[in-house]
């Protein structure tokens, strides 16, 4: 009975071990049969590599790519600003007109360009670095050199004055006038202007005095140097300068600023800009500049701009002031005047130059 029990135990085994050995064999079988499944990738997005903050740009800062301000980030197409820009050169050197932080992509409306035009929110204050302040003077085609310094451009400011002699006491211009006082009944009272006596070729003495207002000493001097020029007329100004081919207004609505650079641009036309017969030139310069222009411009000076090179607008050039007498030793003019027979009459009126006002046609 026992080796029928041990028997039927072994049967047992065989049977639960052939059981358990097919559960695992047909789940194998299935997992092989079964086709895995794939996950879905999602397609790769389109990038543009557009110019954003690589640090920190507080308001009225220079923005300088030299300095590491800002750099290239690719940013996908789906999200980019409304208006953006494709390469560092085309922010290098402007100011920003609000605090712009790290990695946010830079847009027009951010900048400012000196010489520009603001916006509602912009303040002018924020277009130029600390230590300079902005100062305006009025100027024709003569004095701003044609009207060729552009925002950026530096200016030298040469003044011409003129000196008259005053009395040092009184502070007037000389003659001084004069009444005598009678030491007796019998003087008579005397008045007019102060002159001197001199006696006359025939022996008899005389009162010499002037014919008429003296002469001043006109003299030109180099005043204010390295001036930066900020903007070539008033804020007020709104007009587009006109190109002979400009785009209609509604693609230059739907347009976007990226977009544009990859477009075929056409070949540049200088605009055509209308100046009045004077117009305000504003000049970045030192606060103590500022007061030298003022009192300048209120002394009634005659100011004029010189345009410096691009690559000499540094540092200071010492020069002396002109006057008749620089100019006599200089070109060694003779003191005492012509003896000759003759003597030279003009030929024409002086040439002035016009202010050149171009109208765009319609």
């Amino acid at each position: 009975m026992r080796s029928n029990r041990g028997l039927v135990l072994i049967i047992l085994l065989l049977v639960l071990a052939a059981v358990v050995g097919g559960y695992f064999w047909m789940r194998s079988r299935s997992a092989q049969t079964t086709p895995e499944e794939v996950t879905p990738t999602e397609p790769p997005q389109e990038l543009v590599e557009i110019v954003v903050a690589a640090q920190e740009i507080q308001r009225g800062q220079r923005i300088s790519v030299e300095d590491g301000a800002v750099m290239l980030q690719s940013w996908p197409k789906t999200a980019l600003p409304l208006e953006y820009f494709l390469t560092t050169e085309e922010v290098d050197g402007i100011f920003v007109r609000m605090d712009i932080p790290r990695g946010m992509p830079l847009t027009p409306g951010m900048l400012g360009q000196p010489g520009g035009m603001l916006s509602v929110e912009g303040s002018a204050a924020a277009l130029f670095e600390k230590g300079y302040v902005a100062y305006s003077i009025p100027m024709d085609a003569q004095g701003a050199v044609a009207w060729a310094p552009m925002p950026g451009d530096h200016v030298d400011v040469i003044a011409a004055i003129q000196l008259v002699a005053v009395d040092p006491e009184f502070q007037s211009i000389l003659p001084n006038k004069f009444i005598s006082l009678p030491a007796g009944e019998e003087e008579e009272v005397l008045s007019g202007d102060y002159g001197r006596f001199e006696a006359l070729p025939n022996g008899q003495n005389a009162f010499v005095y002037q014919a008429g207002p003296g002469i001043p000493n006109l003299a030109v001097l180099m005043t204010v140097q390295n001036a930066i020029v900020w903007r070539v007329g008033t804020w007020s100004d709104t007009a587009v300068p006109v190109t002979p081919e400009a785009p209609a207004a509604e693609e230059q609505a739907g347009g976007l600023l990226g977009t544009a650079a990859e477009q075929p641009q056409a070949t540049p036309v200088a605009p055509l800009v209308v100046r009045a017969d004077i117009e305000p030139v504003t000049l970045l310069v030192s606060p103590q500049d500022s007061l030298v222009l003022k009192y300048l411009m209120e002394m009634g000076a005659d100011l004029d701009l010189v345009l410096r090179s691009a690559a000499d607008n540094t540092g200071l050039v010492i020069t002396e002031p002109v006057w008749l007498r620089y100019i006599m030793d200089k070109y060694q003019l003779p003191d005492q005047p012509s003896d000759l027979p003759v003597a030279a009459t003009p030929v024409r009126t002086p040439l002035a130059l016009p202010t050149v006002v171009v109208t765009p046609e319609e």
